[in-house]
């Protein structure tokens, strides 16, 4: 089976969103990246880039190219191709004839760690595109503070777009689990929740520019 049959495409508000359960060795990967960065004495710091980012975290920095194109580069751009090709309204070609167009430009790629009261404002990416997978969770994020409230937003993305219409809804509530790679246009607002406890809120993320020839 392909790694990426089950990458489902919806739009809930206009702009198409992807969403997938990526393969093990995909999560382990980036986790080990982390182990050698937090073990080794001023990487992390060397490495940061939460300056630019819109994060209230505890920590945010940068993924090493090398580790990048050996472990991440292959598949994720495989992912994104596959992406845009459920995406698209019409298909007019085969999806080899797609994908031999399409050029992914990494403008930027991180690892977030996210503990408890850490939250991301409401803010969207540079690029064309963007996206995150959960590498690392807490065994919960959680109670609500009112336990009659109807869901528990603690820890999860919140994607938002325009304003809520008649069977259009507004906003997209994503509710983490290691694996999970949620895929999006990079002016799509999103944003994260704090959640309540120990633990670790871990994540990878993009943002890319796409070339796709004529």
């Amino acid at each position: 089976m392909n790694d990426f049959e089950k990458l489902s495409v919806i739009k809930p508000f206009g702009p198409s969103i992807g969403e997938l359960i990526v393969k093990e060795e995909f999560v382990n990967d980036l986790n080990e990246y982390c182990k050698i960065v937090l073990n080794e004495e001023g990487r992390a710091k060397k490495l940061d880039v939460g300056k630019g980012l819109a994060g209230q975290v505890k920590q945010e920095f940068e993924v090493d190219i090398n580790f990048f194109n050996l472990k991440i580069n292959n598949y994720l751009t495989n992912m994104i191709k596959n992406y845009l090709w459920k995406s698209l309204e019409k298909k007019t070609e085969s999806y080899e004839e797609f994908s031999n167009k399409v050029k992914v430009i990494y403008k930027s790629k991180w690892i977030v760690r996210q503990f408890e009261n850490e939250y991301n404002p409401l803010h969207f990416h540079e690029g064309a595109m963007s996206g995150v997978c959960y590498i690392l969770l807490p065994e919960n994020f959680g109670e609500k503070s009112q336990s009659q409230k109807r869901n528990n937003p603690n820890g999860c993305i919140a994607l938002a777009h325009g304003s809520a219409q008649f069977n259009s809804p507004a906003i997209k509530l994503v509710t983490p689990e290691v694996g999970k790679f949620i895929l999006f246009p990079n002016y799509l607002l999103h944003t994260v929740y704090p959640f309540k406890g120990p633990g670790e809120r871990r994540s990878f993320s993009f943002n890319a520019d796409i070339i796709i020839e004529k």
